[in-house]
């Protein structure tokens, strides 16, 4: 009895995720913002957690590729991140980069803005 209760629960969580994330991207679509538009904290969270990968990488021509390389895949005083996505995911990645470790440094939220963190993210992940 305990197991199916477990069962509709996580159920039910899938399905109000579900109902969450169509909301938001109608209501973005309605009211002419596009389907990046952030209407909701929920739907926040997860927009940020996509980013856009093609403005990231503008981001990260401009701040990072000094360290990390023109691709981000040279290396050199930062790490190449190549595969970064093998060791962290979209979250961890927005973490690090948000809240990061010496020699890195830290532009958010000074220079670097929830929307460029997410996107800036988003391209790492992508190499």
């Amino acid at each position: 009895m305990v197991r199916q209760d477990r069962f509709i629960t996580l159920a039910l969580a899938v399905t109000l995720a579900s109902l969450v994330v169509s909301a938001c991207t109608k209501s973005s679509q309605s009211s002419g913002q596009g389907a990046g538009a952030m209407v909701t904290a929920a739907g926040n969270s997860m927009m940020m957690a996509m980013g856009d990968a093609a403005h990231g990488k503008q981001v990260f021509t401009q701040y990072c590729a000094s360290c990390h390389g023109a691709t981000g895949r040279e290396g050199g005083v930062g790490p190449n991140l190549t595969y970064e996505k093998s060791r962290k995911n979209d979250s961890q990645t927005i973490e690090w980069i948000k809240h990061p470790q010496l020699p890195m440094p830290a532009l958010y939220p000074t220079t670097l803005k929830d929307k460029d963190v997410a996107d800036v993210a988003a391209y790492v992940q992508s190499l």
